[in-house]
């Protein structure tokens, strides 16, 4: 589950249809024959090398000594919530995975389910990958998984892994329905009959069913509806499992957003893409536990005391990490000026930045003529279904009339841009919205285009001639392609051109932007 700065979760994820993805990874060419059994004493032991080339900051003013800051790493790195509900590693062992769902194990992680792989790691796989290694029982027990935040905020740009960043491809609802096809009674049945696997694997499918509301499934790979989602569990509970109805649920595509604006919001106790939730931590995330089938004390007595001891440890101390190519400092010194200007004024709603990763950060939310679809989502009924749950007791949830003027740390990572990733690159966002393009292919995200910051508008060079008419025209109705005629997906607003003015300016700001 993806537990902060995005209820995210940034994404609706059932926690089920995201440990799939573990035993995928799991199974051949990685068998767990030729492996030894996993402990945690054994993941702790390599977690040095495991993170040697994974790219990270941290608050450089974080008094702890090295060890302890190291150990608290660790722990947010395999959190597992106390899971009730497992993925036994028996589901994926041979190649029932491969019949049952089509295609090589490479093209299902990579390209299927869009996960970030953990390539020095050779006990876990993939980022957000977590077993079930976290007592001394578990020694005995049969090897699980569950999934945490890290399958939605880690992301790869040009074959780099960068902890807190944004998912840039998951595609949570293509491996929701895999593996509702995988828990069905057909492929179920391989499974030795009487077993406590195939009692876990049964329920699995029973909840992927039980819990699922049209609304919340995202329009487009790597965009998040879990706000919607959030409506859907907390009205759930006190109407015994009865989900509202379709119209009574908004729908609003978003992003996720980086870890690392944490430190920024926490002075606001502003949290989500609106600041809905008002609150010290943003504990709306911790209803994505109620799609596991769990029950409101759960919630109260593990999930988010884990979540606030996380912030604690981990969250609050990440910063953004540091543009990896060649800066124009003359040029960005002149953007700096263009920033911090009266003409152009970008200071007063996203901050003062000290270019260390740290920002003043003024708490803006406004109404910049965006798509206002995700606004809507919290609507009277959603707000009833937050009062009636413990959620409220930490909180308080209330509609926005703007989203928030996001907080510009790492924003060279932070594509694509507005609240809905409706703009590709930095470049399109600073000049003429009639320019901005209405369509672009999602898995071209895992590389930079460095020129414009951001990421480029397709993945392969062949389709780059055909342009936008014949984009439409092949994959306007592809999830792997964002299209800004979908419901709520509109690329308007945020209209910055005319006191830009330049191609000059805009090139110079940009340049500006990559220091942050």
């Amino acid at each position: 589950m993806s537990v902060f700065v995005s209820v995210r979760r940034s994404i609706w994820v059932t926690g089920f249809a995201l440990a799939t993805t573990a035993g995928f990874l799991a199974m051949s060419p990685w068998t767990r024959a030729s492996a030894p059994r996993l402990s945690r004493e054994a993941l702790a032991s390599a977690f040095d090398a495991d993170m040697r080339h994974v790219v990270y900051e941290w608050d450089p003013g974080d008094p702890r000594p090295q060890s302890e800051r190291r150990q608290a790493l660790f722990d947010f790195m395999y959190e597992t919530y106390d899971a009730s509900a497992w993925i036994p590693q028996s589901v994926f062992d041979g190649n029932l995975v491969t019949q049952a769902v089509v295609g090589d194990v490479d093209t299902i992680v990579g390209e299927h389910v869009g996960l970030v792989l953990w390539r020095d790691n050779a006990q876990v796989k993939a980022f957000g990958m977590a077993p079930n290694v976290k007592s001394r029982d578990s020694d005995r027990a049969p090897l699980r998984w569950t999934v945490n935040c890290l399958v939605c905020h880690t992301a790869e740009i040009d074959g780099v892994a960068y902890l807190g960043a944004g998912t840039k491809v998951f595609d949570e609802l293509w491996l929701g329905e895999a593996l509702k096809r995988l828990t069905s009674a057909p492929w179920r049945s391989l499974l030795r009959p009487g077993t406590v696997d195939a009692a876990l694997a049964a329920d699995a499918n029973r909840i992927l069913q039980s819990h699922h509301h049209d609304k919340i499934d995202s329009l487009t790979r790597a965009r998040s509806t879990a706000f919607a989602a959030s409506h859907v569990e907390l009205y759930m509970r006190p109407h015994n499992g009865v989900m509202p109805a379709f119209d009574e649920v908004g729908r609003g595509d978003v992003k996720t957003p980086p870890l690392w604006h944490t430190a920024a919001k926490m002075p606001a106790g502003r949290w989500y893409t609106d600041g809905s939730f008002h609150g010290p931590f943003p504990l709306m995330a911790s209803s994505m536990e109620l799609e596991k089938d769990r029950p409101f004390d759960a919630l109260v007595q593990v999930v988010m005391p884990t979540i606030k001891a996380e912030f604690a440890s981990v969250i609050r101390h990440l910063r953004p990490p540091r543009y990896p190519y060649a800066i124009d400092r003359t040029l960005a010194a002149r953007g700096r000026e263009l920033f911090y200007s009266n003409d152009i004024g970008c200071a007063n709603c996203h901050g003062v930045y000290d270019g260390e990763g740290q920002v003043e950060w003024p708490g803006v939310h406004a109404d910049v003529g965006t798509d206002r679809s995700r606004l809507d989502v919290v609507s009277d009924g959603f707000i009833e279904a937050f009062n009636g749950s413990p959620i409220a007791a930490e909180g308080s949830l209330v509609a926005s009339h703007g989203y928030a003027a996001t907080p510009l740390t790492g924003v060279w990572a932070n594509y694509p841009y507005l609240h809905n990733g409706s703009v590709p690159t930095l470049y399109h966002l600073l000049g003429p919205v009639s320019e901005r393009p209405g369509i672009f292919h999602v898995m071209a995200a895992r590389r930079l285009d460095r020129q414009r910051v951001g990421q480029p508008l397709v993945a392969d060079p062949r389709l780059a001639h055909l342009g936008e008419s014949e984009w439409r025209r092949r994959f306007g109705n592809d999830r792997d392609w964002f299209n800004a005629s979908r419901p709520g997906s509109g690329n308007g607003g945020h209209d910055v051109w005319p006191r830009i003015r330049t191609d000059a300016n805009r090139r110079a700001l940009i340049e500006y932007l990559k220091t942050l």
